[in-house]
């Protein structure tokens, strides 16, 4: 059975104005405690609901990285991780998909102006999915353009998106197959109704399936030229960096902001709860037991240090961009190490609050179950699990390849 995608309720053209970055912030907080009430249904649903689709578009959220020609705010890297920080309070799915669907949007910018202006001339509010997976999709060069087909899985957030952005390994004459992307609308493309999971239940990350599909050599692009950034098309329409920025460089950060968030709210929400909360046997405050409060010093101390190499790296690559210093490959490997260990900062500081909270943080109508499960969720994706970019770091200290398939 397909995935029917959400019907979208786009603003007035009225409403629609380019957000600053307090703006921007200041707009996901206001949404919390609708996203938090929601957040459950987001579970049930599998996806994010339709009502909060179209409160993220009413508040600008999903255009915030938009290209200005189209009405969206051309908004950074760190401030998506503001907006995103804030989202997580209520529902980590929804951040989860608000982060991919806004970030898509700058990567569409990265492409020719024909391509946005496929996606966003009728419609300046359209989204994009993404599957990433290269060899899930196989393509052929026919006349103007390429015959595409595959599968790819955990398209998150593609019940609200009328395009996929997916890769796919391109036959080439004589050679190798080349790893392209693809731009391709919703006719093209059949979402697969198959995202049940233990975490990020809410994000509607199904399988996309296209059998057949004719796409225009303005809609695809050379992943290296893609990951590398200076010299993608959309680096020569638009004065701002941000379409310059090396896109793989970047694609962990985008998805790290979530369990980091997510444990953020964690730790911040259980130290609230325990200063009024008495053992159910005993009657002692639990805000008196030394076992909790060094709980708290260690989680705590966990989403610290996770934030501040987040943010310091973050500055480091956009800095760069400014200065139009692009990083080598030692240093990309240095900041996927560094975001893999940040997330498992976040897994070590909700793993250390669990034992504290007891039975009552098993409840299915309090959020800690759900961060738990939403951030191990989270680190199991290949960009943010450890085993992988610990070994291609150490691969890469030693002298040696790292593993081919990453996204460098």
């Amino acid at each position: 059975m397909s995935a029917k995608p959400i019907p979208i309720r786009n603003p007035a053209p009225a409403a629609a104005k380019r957000l600053t970055a307090d703006e921007a912030r200041q707009a996901a907080a206001a949404l919390v405690p609708k996203i938090a009430a929601r957040a459950a249904q987001a579970e049930a649903l599998r996806r994010v609901p339709e009502e909060t689709i179209a409160d993220l578009h009413e508040a600008g959220l999903l255009r915030m990285m938009q290209p200005a020609r189209f009405g969206g705010s051309e908004l950074g890297l760190g401030d998506l991780m503001d907006v995103v920080l804030e989202i997580c309070k209520g529902c980590p799915s929804t951040a989860w998909v608000v982060s991919n669907l806004a970030s898509h949007a700058w990567n569409v910018g990265q492409f020719e102006l024909q391509a946005q202006e496929d996606m966003w001339n009728d419609d300046p509010y359209a989204l994009a999915a993404t599957g990433l997976a290269f060899p899930c999709g196989k393509a052929s060069q026919v006349e103007g353009g390429y015959r595409l087909a595959g599968r790819w899985p955990f398209a998150s957030g593609v019940n609200a998106s009328t395009w996929m952005l997916v890769g796919g390994m391109a036959e080439q004459a004589g050679g190798a197959p080349e790893r392209r992307f693809f731009l391709v609308p919703q006719a093209d493309f059949k979402s697969l109704d198959n995202w049940s999971a233990f975490g990020l239940t809410g994000t509607g990350s199904h399988d996309v399936e296209i059998k057949d599909a004719f796409v225009p050599a303005h809609r695809s692009m050379s992943a290296e030229v893609f990951a590398a950034g200076q010299n993608v098309p959309g680096a020569k329409l638009y004065p701002n960096k941000l379409f310059q920025m090396p896109t793989f460089a970047a694609f962990a950060y985008v998805l790290s902001i979530v369990p980091l968030g997510a444990a953020k709210a964690a730790v911040e929400q259980f130290t609230a709860n325990m200063r009024q909360r008495a053992g159910t046997y005993t009657g002692v405050r639990v805000a008196e037991l030394s076992s909790v409060q060094a709980r708290i010093a260690e989680s705590s101390a966990c989403i610290e240090f996770a934030e501040k190499v987040l943010r310091s790296d973050w500055r480091e690559l956009e800095g760069g961009v400014e200065r139009d210093q692009f990083p080598g490959m030692e240093t990309k490997l240095r900041w996927k190490r560094n975001v893999a260990f940040a997330t498992q900062l976040a897994v070590r500081a909700i793993d250390t609050l669990m034992p504290a909270a007891g039975a009552g943080g098993l409840s299915l109508n309090l959020p800690l179950q759900r961060q738990f499960r939403d951030i191990h969720a989270a680190s199991a994706h290949i960009a943010l699990t450890w085993d992988v970019h610990a070994a291609a770091y150490g691969q890469s200290a030693l002298g040696l390849q790292p593993q081919g398939g990453l996204l460098l």
